[in-house]
């Protein structure tokens, strides 16, 4: 046996010296090198307790990215945490903003309500305190697009007032549309923009999130980035005239407005926005306590040959949530599927490219970055100053929580639709005998609900690729797994490793974003934006 794997080896190099270049059967044949055991290694190292859940600016944290900066100089990928490649580490401050909830209040025409009863706050990056007023006015999903024929601001005017709005965009949407303008980012800066001065959210009837659910995520506050040139970024950092974003409890939503929420949804849907029966004048304070936090993104450079300096990402996110809330006596957030097993396949394709035997067409990048969880701050911070120019970048591929629980049979890719990726996208799914789906989740905006989204802003196509729905037989549901993944453990201490996992279909998914990278890496012409596609009017 070790004569023949020997022998298996000397072909391989005795091609590889010769070659510059795999046909599809070939890269086939090659890609079959990948190992199960060696994703479930990593996975095993980066989802073990004595990494605490991979919290940002912890010594577990440090200890990951320690992992992955090992892993790429063992391979031969040079560091480009800078622009002089003299460290795998891009450091980055991050700016946590707690409320004080001894310091906060609202009322509602001089009722005081419960704060983590009735609502709760996240307050501002920029100031320390801030008092609001302004009456209660209800503007729908708040989404202005007035490209779609559809603004919710055509209504009402939010100047000056408290908007309270909905989750989500009208079903009515195109998929990728209505994911951009259900991002929280979006509805932030529109609400900025329209100068109301508090962005509160209630949920909409047959959401699957709640306010209880939300607020266990309030603990930890909300964390922003701080850009190279000192100004914040991210979910509580405000302008203009808003001071405040936060959820209110359904009850005290209705009791506010006159109705209940069916009606108010009914009526939305119609186009109609309810407002409230009784004129509702909110005052409010919200007091924030911030602390620093310093991590880094982790990033390694494959130099490409004939055009070295265009440049493929790969990204997927290293941290996760650490430690948190007790449940059933585990209080630490391992993320094993999320995104352990991410971070392992970015691992295993950057040995892939190591082993050609030749440098690929063009240079390829590695990045892992920090801070997804808090707000994809992480790759925010390399997209406004990335170690190598914007303009160079003609590609993302984007892997987050691939969830390898069942055979890889179908694919979904998210944003392959708006641009030429999609051609390479079909033509490894042929390969490899891949169905490819539609996105069977459109509510869940996934497109957007990841790093690629910082490139996609950049004007860089981009893709992230998730499971389809087809299963290996009748009785089995890979809708069904996905969603008892997502109660059950999606955000849960109960995500760390054990048997639900499926390390022959890790493989089959290394493969899958290898040959759709190398074969976006081969192709003479730059990837671009379908001609009149949504997302095209981010390309510089």
């Amino acid at each position: 046996m070790k004569k023949l794997l020997t022998l298996s080896c000397l072909s391989l190099l005795a091609f590889s010296c010769t070659q510059k270049h795999h046909t599809d059967s070939e890269l086939l044949s090659y890609t079959e090198l990948v190992s199960p055991d060696r994703i479930e290694h990593h996975v095993a190292a980066l989802a073990h307790d004595s990494l605490m859940g991979r919290y940002p600016g912890t010594p577990e944290y440090q200890k990951a990215m320690d992992y992955v900066a090992n892993e790429f100089k063992a391979l031969g990928i040079k560091p480009l945490g800078d622009k002089e490649g003299s460290s795998y580490f891009q450091p980055l401050t991050l700016l946590n903003v707690r409320t004080d909830k001894a310091d906060s209040y609202l009322t509602a025409n001089g009722d005081t309500l419960n704060y983590d009863q009735d609502y709760f706050f996240y307050a501002g990056a920029s100031e320390a305190t801030a008092n609001f007023e302004g009456e209660l006015v209800f503007a729908g999903y708040g989404v202005d697009a007035p490209e779609l024929g559809y603004s919710d601001f055509d209504k009402v005017d939010v100047d000056g007032k408290v908007m309270v709005i909905f989750s989500g965009a009208p079903e009515s949407f195109p998929i990728s549309e209505r994911a951009y303008f259900s991002s929280s980012d979006t509805k932030l800066q529109t609400a900025i923009e329209k100068g109301a001065v508090g962005l509160i959210y209630a949920y909409e009837p047959g959401s699957r999130y709640s306010f209880e659910r939300s607020l266990t995520y309030t603990d930890k506050g909300r964390t922003n980035i701080i850009l190279p040139d000192g100004t914040t970024s991210g979910r509580s950092s405000y302008g203009n005239k808003l001071k405040v974003n936060g959820y209110l409890n359904d009850p005290v939503f209705e009791r506010l407005m006159g109705y209940t929420l069916d009606s108010i949804s009914n009526s939305l849907k119609q186009g109609i926005l309810l407002q409230p029966k009784e004129t509702q004048r909110i005052t409010g304070k919200v007091s924030g306590i911030s602390s620093k936090i310093e991590s880094a993104n982790v990033v390694g450079v494959l130099e490409g040959e004939e055009l070295s300096d265009e440049y493929i990402v790969h990204s997927g996110h290293l941290d996760h949530l650490g430690v948190g809330r007790p449940v059933e006596g585990d209080s630490i957030y391992n993320g094993a599927q999320d995104n352990a097993v991410g971070i392992s396949a970015m691992i295993e394709i950057a040995r892939l490219y190591t082993r050609l035997g030749y440098k690929p067409k063009r240079s390829v990048i590695f990045l892992a970055v920090t801070a997804e969880e808090m707000g994809l701050l992480g790759s925010k911070y390399f997209a406004a100053s990335p170690t190598v120019p914007m303009s160079q970048i003609v590609a993302n591929v984007n892997t987050d929580m691939p969830t390898v629980v069942a055979p890889l049979l179908s694919i979904e890719p998210l944003g392959g639709a708006h641009s030429s990726l999609m051609n390479q996208v079909e033509r490894t799914a042929n390969l490899l005998d891949l169905r490819v789906d539609e996105d069977h989740m459109p509510e869940q905006v996934r497109f957007v609900r990841s790093d690629q989204l910082n490139f996609i802003l950049k004007g860089v196509p981009s893709l992230s690729i998730t499971y389809g729905i087809k299963a290996s037989d009748s009785t089995q549901t890979i809708a069904g797994l996905f969603d008892t993944f997502r109660e059950e453990r999606y955000h849960k201490p109960s995500d760390e490793l054990d048997n639900t996992f499926d390390f022959d279909a890790a493989k089959k998914y290394v493969r899958l974003q290898f040959m759709v990278s190398y074969f976006i890496n081969e192709a003479e012409e730059r990837p671009t934006w379908n001609e009149g596609d949504f997302f095209a009017r981010f390309a510089k």
